[in-house]
């Protein structure tokens, strides 16, 4: 198991799987090879193959893909295979041709294979590589990879690399590369990506594998395969009739086609859920029937383990500590505090995931420790606390999504602590000296999470209870030549709190409160500051700050134009893709609230100003409002920025990028004064 840091000494999975067969490959052979060289020809019938080296002229002169205009290269094909050679050793083979259409489209002429090569494991044969593009003349030229070109890397003694550039790349050309990797035995079945980040027009993945082998084979991402079939054939071995019973003379292969077709590019933006959780794929997991195969026998396994369960049961220096820690206190909830701020505090996170532990002592004698460790030094303390708790199995974002439909310790590489009192449930993480126990990481909010106990082990929804929040008021004069002077004073809290903290380790405050609050100030001048709660983590941050700008708002004749949003205006749509097939994740929601008080110049009066807008998203998961009230020369302005809710589906989308569309422009739209002498003149012009 991989979480004890040891490695149980058996035989491979796939001799296990053969021996209880009682299948002799070494015999059958023969039969083998000549049934995985038939399924591909029966299942390519229904598609023309792509030959190596035929391009088709319309490909050749294709300019754009009509799916995608934005489109910088097109993956005409891309067709992988699993077979085996001669020595019944797994062969990937790949071929792959893709179109450039801009020179923003020559990063897809820069390929690399990566192979695990300790002890030649793996190895990577008959690769080559060709350019096709037209010439002045209108003939096809070819250009062919040189194998001098190929660059053989070591990357970390283990994992080596070939990489290489096909030549003479230029728009409208046409590159493709093959190659077979060679590995031993059945472990090291690779995914198939269907879906990249330019647009593919046609994606095929073909595995002709023994029955013997038994696969979990899972299908990511939103997009359905044009074909996903099945074919199997069972073969008669007569030469070992006389051996084995008529049942065991067959050896059954199951083979596999996916194919896609005209698939979209998935290209990140922000706030999109991360590209690797949306990207359309299948996996292969090798299954060992001998192998846990429920969460909850799983969740058994490791609460007996030495290198998980059992090192919350000992380690009487963790015990001590925590009985020094509570001493006097009687309720849960402050105990709760204390342990949690103490581990945050005094232990270092060496920044490491995972799912090793080498001992919990050592590493609270040493005051540093993996996130799993640190997880399981909070929950053993609290438990010495008396009160509930147990650990929390999770995947952080950048590691992937959980399928609860696949039992396996590799799906996860952190833990939380899940704590309950009376009947409120706490999920806490203190790899973080700054972030108080009502916060997790961002990295840790990827949806659901493993909760290992022994009586009612479960899945839990990793839930955030904070969110992005910031007040900010502003009292401020302007001036008749456009310039602008007063105070400001921000209250954050939650994440925004958080956020700033860590900026404010690592510069000055004077450097984060210009790169913040007065960028948008033309010739700002800072005159004075005052910070307050930037050392307590879970208090709000507060910042007061006395400002000017000399050329804040321009005067053409006897106008005055500004913008009265001074600070942390909603400058562009943070939703970039007219359309997105995927869901959007903030992470957590936000509450954002700009107040103006501003005294206009004397001798003009309001021509122009914003009127009062509300916009809502359905089901009331966010609204903005904006407020504007003139009272002779005083404006007062409100804006008000809401969003209830973390996660957006995918049919959320168009209304979610509306409304950041409606406050963009709403935070754009300016107040226009007028000489208020013009203005009588107008009138008595009028009369």
């Amino acid at each position: 198991m991989s979480y004890s840091g040891k490695r149980i000494r058996r035989r491979p999975l796939f001799m296990r799987c053969l021996i209880r067969c009682r299948i002799d490959f070494r015999r059958i052979f023969p039969a083998c090879c000549a049934l995985c060289l038939l399924f591909p020809a029966r299942f390519l019938a229904e598609e023309k193959a792509i030959k190596w080296g035929n391009v088709p002229q319309a490909d050749l002169e294709l300019t754009k893909f009509p799916h995608d205009t934005n489109a910088t290269a097109i993956i005409l094909s891309d067709i992988g295979e699993v077979s085996y050679d001669r020595h019944f050793n797994m062969v990937f083979s790949r071929h792959r041709r893709i179109k450039i259409l801009s020179p923003a489209g020559y990063g897809w002429g820069t390929f690399a294979v990566t192979f695990y090569a300790k002890k030649q494991a793996q190895r990577v044969t008959d690769l080559e590589g060709q350019t096709f593009y037209l010439a002045d003349d209108g003939s096809v030229t070819c250009a062919k990879l040189n194998k001098k070109a190929i660059f053989h890397e070591d990357l970390d003694g283990e994992n080596h690399r070939l990489r290489f550039t096909l030549p003479a790349l230029r728009p409208g050309a046409v590159v493709e590369y093959r190659y077979k990797l060679h590995s031993p035995g059945f472990a090291f079945l690779r995914e198939w990506e269907f879906q990249a980040n330019e647009p593919t027009r046609w994606s095929e993945l073909r595995a002709h594998i023994p029955e013997v082998l038994q696969y979990a084979m899972i299908k990511q991402g939103a997009l359905a395969s044009e074909v996903n079939e099945a074919a199997s054939f069972s073969w008669w071995l007569p030469a070992v009739a006389d051996t084995m019973a008529a049942e065991q003379l067959k050896l059954r292969i199951i083979s596999r086609r996916w194919t896609m077709r005209n698939v979209p590019a998935l290209r990140a933006s922000p706030f999109m859920a991360l590209p690797e959780d949306c990207r359309t794929k299948v996996r292969f997991e090798l299954v060992d029937p001998a192998e846990i195969n429920t969460w909850e026998k799983l969740a058994a396994e490791l609460i007996n383990s030495e290198s998980f369960g059992k090192q919350m049961e000992r380690h009487y220096i963790l015990r001590q500590q925590t009985v020094s820690l509570v001493a006097g206190m009687s309720e849960a909830e402050q105990k709760m505090r204390a342990i949690y701020d103490y581990v945050r505090t005094t232990m270092s996170w060496n920044g490491e995931y995972g799912l090793c532990v080498a001992d919990l002592g050592r590493a609270f004698q040493a005051r540093r420790a993996n996130g799993l460790e640190m997880a399981l030094m909070l929950t053993a303390m609290l438990r010495f606390a008396g009160l509930e708790a147990h650990p929390v199995l999770i995947s952080t974002r950048e590691h992937g999504k959980i399928l609860q439909s696949w039992v396996n310790l590799a799906q996860f590489n952190h833990a939380l602590t899940h704590v309950k009192i009376n009947e409120r449930e706490y999920l806490l993480e203190a790899t973080d000296p700054l972030r108080p126990y009502n916060l997790l990481p961002v990295a840790a909010l990827n949806e659901i999470g493993w909760l290992v106990e022994k009586k009612n082990p479960r899945w839990v929804n990793v839930v955030n209870f904070g969110s992005y929040s910031s007040q900010t008021t502003v009292c401020a004069k302007l001036a008749a030549d456009g310039a602008i002077s007063g105070w400001f004073q921000s209250k954050d809290v939650d994440y925004c709190a958080l956020f700033n903290r860590h900026a404010l380790r690592f510069k000055k405050q004077e450097e984060y409160i210009r790169e913040r609050w007065l960028n948008d100030l033309a010739e700002a001048r800072l005159d004075s500051f005052i910070m307050n709660g930037q050392e307590v983590a879970g208090a709000p941050l507060f910042t007061k700050v006395y400002f000017a700008g000399t050329k804040h708002a321009p005067i053409p004749g006897d106008h005055i134009y500004f913008n009265p949003i001074f600070f942390s205006r909603q400058k562009e749509n943070p939703l970039k893709l007219p359309e997105c097939p995927y869901a959007v994740d903030f992470a957590y929601g936000a509450k954002l609230i700009y107040t103006l008080n501003l005294i206009l110049p004397e001798g003009y009066v309001v021509e122009e100003v914003p009127r009062n807008l509300k916009v809502s998203l359905p089901n009331d998961d966010g609204e903005f409002r904006r407020l504007v009230q003139v009272d002779g020369n005083l404006l007062l302005l409100s804006s008000q920025i809401v969003i209830r809710k973390s996660r957006f589906a995918p049919e959320e989308y168009q209304g979610l990028r509306e409304f950041y569309d409606r406050i963009v422009a709403a935070h754009a739209e300016p107040i226009v004064l007028k000489r208020e002498s013009m203005k009588l003149a107008e009138n008595v012009a009028l009369k």
